[in-house]
């Protein structure tokens, strides 16, 4: 099979032969040692909720709405910033859009005017509506889930994954795709490509290795595109992460702000979209 299966590599350029890309982001972090420590100290109603749940969600797009879709994120762009490019640390890049960013108002989104953020917020909003996505994400209590399994305990990451691979291997059905996740490092990234062969290869628990043969190929992409000096970034990821934080938050809190329920009808089996859309661990 194709060289991606070696090591972690980048993508730039879509086969036009692939029906679906899918776009994978994550919130929160995945490691378990905080929430370890929080049930060693038994301090548990004075932790960082922050810091106890992990969510992982995945932009579902046919490949034929690629460029309406790319064309929607860069009439933002261009409508805000001239040429789509901003200032970061001095140097000019594009926009990229970074949902933490966006709500600290840091780099590319301090607006000197609160019309103009307002202005911008609305934009985005319709859209992240208006985009022709399907999502998937899993939500993990780590306080939870450490409670549940013990030191049977999977990795939150890999167990996400597994997830969010079977409920999309059910999705596209016998047609291709490729999956694009943001780079976390090399020694992360290896074992993310480590585990989704392994399901491609064996199957999961639950699902068979025949239904895994849609993936045809996993990349990670860094934010930007160094090949051409950072004036290009992976718009699919920013959406993917605009997606993802709303959700951490509703699994966290159980509220619904209006970020999510502007595109609350694009998570799978909506409006049944509990235990098939939105996956919580353990439940």
């Amino acid at each position: 099979m194709g060289s991606w299966r070696n090591r972690p590599k980048h993508i730039s350029k879509l086969k036009a032969d692939i029906p679906y890309v899918v776009a994978i982001d994550e919130s929160g972090s995945s490691d378990l040692k905080y929430a370890k420590k929080v049930i060693k100290s038994g301090n548990e109603e004075n932790c960082d909720e922050n810091n106890i749940h992990f969510n992982v969600t995945a932009c579902l797009m046919e490949t034929s709405h690629f460029i309406e879709s790319q064309d929607m994120i860069m009439g933002i762009k261009n409508k805000f910033w001239s040429g789509g490019c901003a200032e970061y640390d001095g140097e000019k890049r594009r926009v990229c859009f970074h949902s933490t960013e966006i709500r600290r108002r840091k780099n590319a989104f301090d607006f000197k005017a609160r019309d103009m953020h307002r202005s911008f917020i609305a934009d985005l909003s319709e859209v992240m509506s208006n985009i022709n996505v399907k999502l998937f994400s899993s939500h993990i209590n780590k306080l939870l889930f450490l409670k549940q399994y013990g030191k049977k305990t999977y990795n939150p990451y890999n167990l996400s994954l597994t997830f969010l691979l079977e409920r999309i291997s059910f999705e596209v059905g016998n047609k291709k795709a490729i999956i694009v996740l943001e780079s976390r490092g090399k020694k992360e990234d290896k074992e993310l490509l480590k585990h989704i062969i392994s399901m491609i290869d064996n199957g999961s628990g639950y699902v068979h290795k025949s239904k895994f043969s849609f993936i045809q190929g996993v990349y990670f992409n860094g934010k930007w595109e160094s090949e051409s000096n950072n004036l290009k970034s992976y718009w699919i990821l920013e959406i993917a992460d605009l997606y993802c934080y709303p959700i951490f938050k509703y699994g966290k809190t159980k509220e619904k702000d209006l970020a999510f329920e502007c595109f609350e009808s694009k998570l799978a089996g909506y409006p049944l979209y509990e235990g098939r859309g939105f996956k919580e661990f353990p439940k």
